[in-house]
């Protein structure tokens, strides 16, 4: 809950990754206030159900609809972040509000395909009568496969897989950035190599090379570094360079272009813990749930057992708030600014986000770069 409160008060998160942690957070908050108490009251109860067949079946989809909806988040949440990285020019313009709005609607319409329809089948083609006062889940052993390949085993690859690229590809740029270069990995696997240009010299030097035009003091700016991916792959070999100009800000540097890519990493790095504690919860329901519809006898303790790792998966959806809590201070700093809502002014004020800067977009006469291959820049 704090986490949508967060998104929902504080305009500086609300950007297209923390609108699916927003999503995913919809998912945990409706798994601890449907579908957890009432499980909570079946076991206490020692798995008496007094609330109908009806509202068994519809308890049952809803726990499939949120545990999915929560897993195929995580999911798009990886996608999110390795576009994010992976791709960090053309991202901005892939990820639009619009896009981010579909991704989630696609989550939750396919976590409702595979719940409500699911069981309302199994119910139709069930031919032995349902005990009183009980709720027994389906033992249909393709049902129990499909399900687990869409809610778990197919989103666990997807994520596995992005977390290895991004790890991969976020550990080349931090050593190219600190080095003066940046690879910047391309959809094809390809390399992009950006070899930036740093232009000193003293006050009295880059005054001369205005030739009139502007003031030493506009000249004696920080030294123009510029990053920005050439669009050329690595088997080709061009040389631009564009003229220097009369002003270069002071906030287009390369320690804010580091900090900035520091930053996203930071939050991948965070989203990776979860993405760790949603397998160590997850794993084990979803292997004793395939292992029970194929050999139920393997099992020992089978109804302690499904008790256990049941409660375990559950347990993920309120871990998710608590990592955020731990691991981001954007999302720190704002849930004590809702938790602080009734302290004074001034205690408040120590939680206020600190400015953040809009990168300024520049045309193109005022960026200098140059871009090598990297046979050349072995080269040299």
């Amino acid at each position: 809950m704090l986490v949508i409160m967060a998104v929902i008060r504080e305009r500086y998160l609300q950007t297209s990754t923390n609108y699916f942690v927003t999503s995913l957070a919809v998912a945990d908050c409706l798994v601890g206030l449907v579908v957890m108490p009432f499980s909570a009251l079946y076991e206490v109860l020692e798995h008496t159900w007094f609330f109908g067949v009806d509202w068994c079946d519809v308890w049952r989809s809803l726990d499939v609809l949120f545990s999915t909806a929560s897993i195929l988040n995580l999911c798009v949440i990886s996608l999110d972040r390795y576009w994010a990285i992976t791709d960090p020019i053309t991202y901005p313009m892939r990820m639009s509000g619009r896009k981010a709005a579909f991704l989630i609607a696609a989550v939750w319409v396919c976590s409702g395909a595979i719940s409500f329809p699911a069981i309302a089948w199994w119910r139709a083609v069930r031919l032995e009568e349902v005990p009183d006062y009980k709720c027994p889940f389906t033992e249909n052993l393709e049902y129990i496969i499909f399900s687990s390949t869409i809610s778990f085993y197919l989103p666990l690859f997807v994520m596995v897989f992005t977390y290895y690229r991004i790890y991969r590809a976020a550990s080349i740029q931090t050593r190219s950035l600190k080095i003066g270069t940046k690879q910047v990995m391309r959809p094809g696997g390809e390399l992009e190599l950006t070899l930036r240009i740093h232009r000193g010299g003293t006050v009295r030097q880059r005054a001369d090379a205005c030739h009139g035009g502007c003031t030493p003091e506009e000249a004696d700016q920080e030294p123009l570094t510029a990053l920005q991916n050439n669009g050329l792959s690595r088997s080709s070999t061009r040389l631009t360079n564009v003229a220097h100009t009369k002003h270069v800000p002071k906030n287009f540097s390369l320690s804010k272009k580091i900090a900035k890519f520091a930053k996203e990493k930071k939050a991948a790095k965070t989203l990776g813990i979860v993405m760790g504690v949603f397998i160590v919860c997850w794993l084990p329901f979803f292997v004793v749930n395939l292992l029970s519809g194929i050999c139920s006898s393997c099992i020992t303790h089978e109804e302690i057992v499904n008790v256990v790792v049941t409660w375990l998966g559950w347990v993920n959806s309120s871990m998710n708030p608590v990592i955020y809590a731990c691991w981001s201070r954007d999302f720190r700093r704002a849930f004590l600014r809702i938790l602080c809502t009734c302290c004074p002014r001034k205690l408040r004020r120590k939680y206020q986000p600190q400015l953040r800067f809009k990168q300024s977009q520049y045309p193109l006469s005022t960026m200098m770069y140059s871009s090598v291959s990297q046979h050349e820049m072995c080269r040299l």
